[in-house]
């Protein structure tokens, strides 16, 4: 038997307790239906918090989690600090969560637990941060942003480049130059980074696709195979 047994339905136990994200995408597929005596257990085991597989499960997928409890889940495992699959699970989990269906001060706080993210993680978590940092991001937050170019993970360095050279594009040809010339970062960053900018408009110029228009989606591994985040 597996770590739950009674008091939900088949298809929910299934969910919490599947190890692989492929089969974690198909329970979470055959999840149609949630009666009170489920969404009761879900929301012991967030309370909980002590189910490593099943409160990962949830954060992925935090449209299970109650909406009274949701935000409140997502910033606790953006906070985590013993288990850091946590905060790479809800990192993901809110990518698929339309922004405005934030309040305005919990968006401003979403978006300060990511980038503090930024600035101490590094890897697939970092990586994975950058991408869901986009959509709370400002133009205002350009000058931080610029600042971490110099991140030491290529994959973050790329999405937050990308985000820039949007960003900064809408002010005028000038603003993204003027912004790294300014800027705090080595050298050698900011000269690799104008370096990508220069060709990001060669390829927009004569029609190709821009590497730098897209970001870069980190592979997530299993919980179980999970030896260092």
């Amino acid at each position: 038997m597996g770590i739950f047994s009674t008091g939900m339905s088949p298809e929910l136990k299934a969910f919490l307790e599947a190890e692989d994200l492929d089969d974690l995408v198909k329970a979470r597929s055959n999840l149609r239906h949630l009666d009170e005596k489920d969404m009761k257990k879900i929301r012991c085991t967030l309370q909980s918090w002590n189910s490593p597989q099943a409160v990962s499960n949830l954060l992925f997928h935090p449209f299970l989690i109650p909406a009274g409890m949701r935000t409140s889940c997502l910033l606790r495992g953006l906070r985590e600090k013993k288990n850091p699959y946590y905060v790479l699970a809800s990192i993901v989990g809110l990518q698929g969560i339309d922004p405005t269906g934030f309040s305005e001060a919990d968006r401003k706080e979403i978006k300060e637990c990511l980038i503090s993210t930024l600035k101490t993680s590094e890897g697939i978590i970092s990586a994975r941060a950058s991408v869901s940092v986009r959509d709370y991001l400002s133009s205002e937050d350009a000058s931080i942003m610029f600042e971490l170019l110099n991140h030491p993970d290529e994959t973050t360095r790329h999405n937050i480049l990308c985000w820039l050279i949007r960003v900064m594009g809408e002010k005028g040809s000038n603003a993204f130059v003027l912004m790294v010339r300014s800027s705090n970062i080595p050298e050698d960053v900011k000269t690799e980074a104008l370096d990508k900018y220069q060709e990001h408009l060669r390829q927009k110029e004569i029609g190709e696709h821009s590497l730098y228009s897209m970001p870069l989606y980190a592979y997530i591994p299993n919980l179980r195979d999970v030896t260092n985040l």
